[in-house]
């Protein structure tokens, strides 16, 4: 079972992380693909504020580190924020 605490954080991250990077290379281009200068706006800043408060909510509701609930909550609300569209 502890082997079970190390790895599921570590999947988590890895699972967020190159799902950000999707995102990215999919914004990249359709940024190349609009020459307005103005880009895709999206929920990226809104998504990240919300996931840090309710990262610390649940992190001091399963009494587990806060650093990592403020991290993690402020990758997924990024994640997700990124995903939609103004």
């Amino acid at each position: 079972m502890d082997i079970l605490r190390i790895i599921f954080p570590l999947l988590i991250i890895g699972l967020a992380v190159i799902y950000v990077l999707y995102l990215a290379k999919t914004k990249k281009k359709d940024k190349n693909q609009d020459k307005e200068g103005q880009g895709t706006d999206n929920y990226m800043a809104e998504g990240m504020s919300i996931g840090m408060c309710l990262g610390i909510a649940l992190s001091t509701t399963l009494d587990q580190d806060m650093a990592m609930g403020i991290s993690l909550g402020m990758l997924f609300g990024m994640a997700i924020g990124m995903g939609i569209k103004k």
